[in-house]
């Protein structure tokens, strides 16, 4: 179980273990039939195979807790800014607008990560949202046929 605001020195598969059961802690204290996770950014460059790794553990973690829902990066940018290829920048004018909130203001922190990660998951929910909210009222529609 997480404990405190800062992650032990782990690294490797002990680190992916460890951030997988903050993730599902946090999951079982809700009621929940549907988590939505950003897909992978296959034109991605970096620690993509670290990540790779630490979701795949997150995946298996949480298969047989809901369903999971794979968002792609271009469905979120599209959904949060209407461009797909929208940049970061975009994404946190999108986020500031929407909300009327500065997370660098709040954080007092001007770098890319965590702020990025904050307005992704934002966006990612509310894109839950709007598919589910579509789906009722597509499924209305039918009743009413």
């Amino acid at each position: 179980m997480f404990r405190g605001s800062l992650l032990p020195d782990l690294s490797g598969i002990d680190r992916y273990a460890y951030i997988s059961s903050w993730a599902v802690d946090i999951i079982d204290t809700y009621e929940t039939d549907k988590i939505m996770l950003e897909d992978y950014a296959y034109a991605a460059t970096g620690r993509v195979f670290n990540i790779g790794e630490n979701t795949g553990i997150l995946k298996y973690r949480l298969r047989n807790k809901a369903n999971i829902v794979l968002v792609t990066p271009t469905e979120v940018k599209k959904f949060a800014t209407g461009k797909g290829n929208a940049k970061k920048s975009n994404m946190l004018e999108a986020f500031i607008n929407k909300t009327y909130v500065d997370p660098r203001e709040i954080l007092d922190y001007h770098g890319e990560n965590p702020i990025s990660d904050i307005v992704d998951s934002y966006f990612i929910c509310n894109y839950k949202e709007a598919i589910d909210g579509e789906a009722n009222r597509q499924g209305q529609k039918k009743d009413r046929l």
